[in-house]
């Protein structure tokens, strides 16, 4: 009896849910109100902008913004408060929060080309929004968790998850097929409506699909996860006749002549954008690790093959497989240095040594899935209440060359004075005619640290084999003079 009573409490629930959907005019099943979507939206925007910054170009902030409110007017719910937001971030992604919050960093804006490519991938995420994809989403989930509670009542057994959680894996990975076309279609209908070619997002669609092509390929090789834009992009080849169908019929709404592209404009506005980590994370050029916010450097092994995360820098020897971690901790009140490494080890009883440049230790780490194994960790004070961490190991065979490598790094480092600091150059996108007549001599001049012929090559449409004397106008990455 108690079973039934949850069952029928369910589905008045359900029934109770069920909310007209903006863009079908259908009823949908929904459980999160409008209101409720916007101040979700309200919630996580701090999230985002805490996690990633704002990228420091009001110019171009106020462009973006007037190329996404200009769609935003023209779409199924265009009484929204509408947000947009260039994040300062090289990840190559474009997403959008429940209620009208939309994101493009400024990594994906390096590889359009044209002010239409920009509306086409902002109208792609409106589409998300007007379409209440993530809305849809928890719904589906809860429905979900509506089934594991009548299980739970029938079984005991507990399987209810966490919304957050779930909102935020749609966010970053996108919503599935079907979402992500239906996104593509109010994308191409609002580029219509607002005067812009839909089949640009075919072209975009192209550019970064060669984009991901290369990064699928270049994690595979360097072992680890490929990061490429959550869209239709994971899910579509760019011959996709289902995505040409939905994306061409916006061309069918109504009859009439398309604006130009405004590809000057939009090199205008992304000439001089930051490439690669936003200089607040440090910069690497050489293997050299300069942060000039926290006026330090550290030279890296020049074959070992560098990432710098918001979070921390990672190193790695692809011969050996040794690593090296770098990241910055915050000191508990008056706790010393050796204290510091025994708190982080969760040793009482580790032997620490002091350097000339901190403190350093002997101790042992478990990769995942794997044995442990012996490494360093060594630390050095940076502020009042920071010290910087360094974590190197290898496994036991390939150790005893890979610290001398680990200790070499610790020996490096150097605390910078304030002309030392105004010296570092941070990698720019530019905007040139074009004087070099091969991808190899450009890329001997380049800033980009890694692969630079394969990455100018995406960056100017040219990827794997075109040929650079057809380009009028070339984007390169050069230092800052």
């Amino acid at each position: 009896m108690k079973l039934l009573k949850t069952l029928i409490l369910a589905i008045s629930l359900a029934l109770q849910a069920c909310a007209i959907n903006p863009v079908s005019g259908k009823r949908d099943f929904a459980i999160v109100s409008e209101p409720e979507e916007i101040r979700q939206g309200r919630q996580y925007h701090n999230d985002i902008i805490a996690r990633y910054g704002i990228y420091d170009d009001p110019r171009l902030q106020q462009y973006v913004d007037r190329i996404g409110q200009q769609l935003a007017a023209k779409s199924h719910r265009s009484h929204l408060d509408y947000e947009f937001t260039v994040l300062d971030s090289p990840e190559i992604n474009a997403f959008a929060l429940p209620g009208g919050y939309i994101y493009i960093t400024r990594g994906i804006m390096a590889y359009l080309d044209s002010e239409a490519e920009l509306a086409g991938v902002l109208g792609h995420e409106i589409g998300h929004v007007t379409a209440r994809h993530s809305v849809r989403q928890q719904s589906g989930q809860a429905a979900s968790s509506i089934l594991s509670v009548l299980i739970t009542a029938a079984t005991g057994a507990q399987s209810l998850g966490d919304i957050s959680q779930q909102i935020g894996t749609g966010l970053v990975r996108g919503y599935g097929r079907e979402h992500e076309l239906e996104a593509d279609r109010l994308g191409a209908e609002y580029l219509h409506n607002s005067g812009y070619d839909p089949e640009t997002m075919l072209e975009v669609i192209g550019v970064l699909k060669d984009q991901e092509v290369y990064e699928k390929a270049l994690a595979s090789k360097e072992g680890r996860e490929a990061q490429t834009y959550h869209g239709v992009f994971s899910t579509h080849p760019r011959n996709d006749d289902r995505l040409k169908t939905v994306v061409r019929a916006a061309r069918k709404l109504s009859s009439q002549a398309y604006r130009d592209d405004n590809r000057s404009t939009y090199h205008r506005m992304i000439d001089g954008l930051v490439w690669g980590p936003s200089p607040k994370q440090g910069i690497v050029v050489d293997n050299r690790f300069a942060h000039p916010e926290l006026g330090f450097a550290l030279q890296l092994p020049d074959d070992w093959k560098v990432r710098n995360n918001p979070d921390f820098l990672f190193a790695r020897d692809p011969d050996s497989g040794a690593i090296l971690q770098i990241g910055l901790v915050q000191r508990k009140k008056d706790e010393s240095m050796p204290d510091l490494l025994r708190r982080l080890t969760e040793n009482d009883d580790l032997a620490v040594s002091k350097t000339d440049y901190g403190v350093s230790a002997k101790t042992r780490v478990k990769p995942r899935g794997g044995e442990a194994q012996p490494a360093r960790l060594s630390a050095i004070p940076l502020r009042e209440s920071h010290a910087l961490t360094l974590l190197g190991t290898a496994a036991t065979k390939k150790y005893p060359a890979a610290e001398k490598k680990i200790l070499a790094v610790n020996r490096s480092f150097t605390r910078l004075d304030q002309a030392q600091i105004d010296a570092i150059k941070a990698p720019r996108l530019h905007i040139v005619d074009r004087k070099s007549h091969s991808f190899a001599s450009l890329s001997r001049q380049s800033a980009i640290d890694h692969d630079a012929e394969s990455i100018l090559r995406l960056l100017n449409r040219a990827f794997p084999s075109g040929d650079i004397n057809s380009i009028d106008k070339l984007k390169i990455v050069t230092l800052d003079e």
